[in-house]
């Protein structure tokens, strides 16, 4: 077949194809060669887009579920089906989280402000150790000698022992002194 006579029942097929699309009224837009819908069904527009998304969001928020740190990009067409089908559907609080359940966080672009530190620290919030008072060990921690050292190390097991390895170490963290100590009144070394 020549290159002529190709073009010209491309040409003839194309014709064709229009006059038959133009007189159907149940017309796929996939074959409609006058439409101006063009990737419709794939690619919509951005804005069409950040609509859909920023409805979806409120209508999350107004069910009791915050998704400001949930990225919905991957979700696009459930998301437009949801905002379109709503009165349809049964549970939608259920149905969202169903629909998000896969999504990643969120990136945050810009400056985010801090998370409040804690007010209360650490020590401040343990008052027993091994059920011993932590008053009662910080007292002992005064008459701990290397002495008394070595002789509650002796009674620990191996994988203890790793925990205070040396004298200098656990006299200067009160976390480890009190433990030590506490080791030692479980243990009746002290």
């Amino acid at each position: 077949m020549t290159k002529n006579m190709m073009a010209m029942v491309t040409g003839a097929y194309m014709t064709l194809l229009e006059n038959w699309s133009g007189s159907d009224l149940d017309q796929d837009q996939d074959l409609d060669l006058k439409s101006d819908y063009k990737d419709q069904d794939q690619d919509q527009d951005q804005d069409h887009d950040l609509g859909i998304e920023a409805k979806f969001r409120d209508l999350a928020r107004k069910y009791g579920i915050e998704l400001d740190a949930v990225e919905l990009s991957t979700i696009e067409r459930n998301m437009f089906w949801f905002v379109q089908n709503l009165d349809t559907i049964r549970y939608p609080a259920a149905y969202i989280r169903k629909m998000v359940r896969d999504c990643g966080k969120r990136k945050m672009v810009g400056f985010q402000p801090t998370k409040p530190a804690k007010q209360d620290s650490e020590e401040q919030q343990i008052t027993e150790i091994y059920g011993y008072p932590v008053t009662e060990l910080d007292d002992m921690s005064r008459y701990l000698d290397y002495s008394t050292y070595t002789a509650i190390l002796e009674h620990l097991p191996a994988s203890a022992r790793i925990l205070f390895d040396s004298f200098e170490d656990v006299r200067s963290s009160r976390a480890k002194t009190r433990v030590l100590l506490a080791e030692g009144k479980k243990r009746g070394v002290v």
